[in-house]
């Protein structure tokens, strides 16, 4: 089939509700509440807040672009999860009807939106979740100097199920985990801090964790570890398919000092392999690269791919060689500090890698790991007027859902005159909730209007 005629159709999308500032994002949100919640008879809780008079004031931080930071599917396929700008993970739950009419791509607002005080570091949906069995619908959060925590994704309050702590023996304080994952079979999960990876028990909230792996064996050694093992914050983790009937496989790990390492028994055994990213991608691939950001496997647990921040392109690797670098896939337009999110699926040509760029061009590679050398990308499209933060494809592999948005520098005055009509329009909103007494913004144009959307696309 031709590149040009593969362009997936929108079925689904945000619009412009989250293309503006925080502020205005959540009364546009709260506008479509509201008529949500007049179709079916229902009001949410915010409403309900409103209500009492709570206090909405707007704060300096939320005059900053409302852009998403990340999407997932999770596993049923059912829902997504959003990590937002304004610290706010929201639920997407998509219609059954939603391939019914492709030409009319459905406008849609998330089921449940759990607000933190402050920045969400990384999120990871239950591997068993089942939107029919409430007692599965959970993810992981791990917001910045506070405790890990576990929630019910369908609740309509922030409030956690358990908790857990990552504290600092010496310091006290806790540690907040650059990545997050659940290990098989869901009872238990990893997070990856500096020089170390560190092992939960969901069966025990207000707990430690259970097993610490040290990536280096000192952090008081001159050099960190005497030059053994992988220093840095872990910033990326994957486990390899499971293919050993004992039910453990490999850990992938990689860091923002650009090193990758590879443990034995899902990351509770031994070191098999560490090696530097940097020489591969600067002198060999010529892609660049300052931290790796994502790490997956290829469904035959043989080819490790790996995607840094700050570059244009992804490194693939074969397990089976320590550090043998088997092809590099050029123009991945990633060359930014934010995190660009992939991902793989296997097709009917074998691992396909799928990316959005700083430019909003999703990208497709098919057949990964079959050639050797810089490979060019199969296919591409337009998705979005921003730069991508997450490319997801459905556990069909028929459905793909995208997230734009950047931060952006604002550039606002705040009209504080005291004329006549000033006067009269604080006297009519002086009974409105303090979060819809926006103050009077002049938007100094930038050039452009921000693409903040998350979309859903069919193949």
């Amino acid at each position: 089939m031709e590149a040009d005629n593969r362009k997936p159709t929108l079925v689904a999308s945000t619009n412009d509700t989250y293309s503006c500032f925080i502020s205005t994002s959540h009364l546009r949100e709260l506008e479509l509440r509201k008529n949500d919640g007049a179709q079916d008879g229902t009001e949410s809780v915010e409403d309900e807040g409103l209500k009492k008079g709570e206090d909405h004031r707007i704060r300096d931080e939320d005059l900053e672009v409302n852009y998403f930071k990340s999407a997932q599917w999770t596993p049923d396929g059912t829902t997504l999860l959003t990590s937002s700008a304004d610290n706010q993970i929201r639920t997407f739950i998509l219609p059954p009807t939603l391939l019914d009419d492709p030409s009319t791509p459905l406008s849609i607002t998330p089921y449940t939106s759990h607000t933190f005080p402050i920045p969400v570091n990384c999120i990871a949906p239950y591997p068993h979740y089942t939107l029919s069995d409430p007692s599965t619908t959970l993810y992981i959060s791990c917001p910045n100097s506070l405790p890990i925590r576990l929630s019910n994704i369908l609740s309509l309050t922030a409030t956690p199920q358990a908790s857990y702590n990552l504290i600092c023996p010496t310091t006290e304080k806790y540690l907040t985990p650059a990545s997050v994952l659940w290990s098989s079979p869901g009872t238990h999960f990893l997070t990856g801090t500096e020089c170390l990876i560190s092992h939960f028990d969901i069966s025990r909230p207000g707990s430690g964790p259970v097993t610490r792996l040290p990536t280096i064996p000192s952090k008081r050694h001159k050099i960190k570890g005497g030059g053994v093992g992988m220093r840095g914050i872990v910033s990326a983790l994957s486990l390899q398919p499971c293919t050993d009937p004992s039910g453990t496989s490999i850990l992938a790990a990689g860091t923002w000092t650009r090193w990758l390492g590879l443990y034995d028994a899902s990351g509770l055994g031994g070191t098999v392999a560490t090696w530097d990213v940097s020489a591969a991608t600067d002198s060999e691939a010529g892609i660049g690269g300052q931290g790796i950001s994502q790490v997956g496997w290829s469904s035959c647990g043989r080819y490790l791919w790996v995607a840094e921040r700050k570059s244009r392109g992804v490194l693939v690797y074969d397990v089976r060689v320590t550090g043998k670098l088997v092809s590099w896939l050029e123009g991945r337009e990633a060359e930014t500090n934010q995190r660009v999110g992939m991902d793989s699926f296997e097709g009917e040509k074998g691992m396909e890698l799928w990316t959005g760029g700083t430019d909003g061009v999703v990208r497709v590679w098919e057949g990964v790991g079959r050639k050797e050398g810089g490979v060019k990308c199969d296919w591409e499209w337009k998705a979005h007027d921003d730069s991508i933060g997450s490319t997801v494809l459905h556990p069909s592999g028929t459905v793909i859902a995208s997230c734009s948005g950047q931060r952006a520098e604002t550039n606002i005055d705040v009209d504080t005159n005291d004329d006549d009509t000033s006067d009269e329009d604080s006297s009519d909103d002086e009974s409105a909730p303090d979060s819809l007494q926006s103050p009077h913004m002049i938007h100094k144009d930038k050039g452009r209007t921000p693409d903040n959307s998350l979309k859903v696309w069919s193949l």
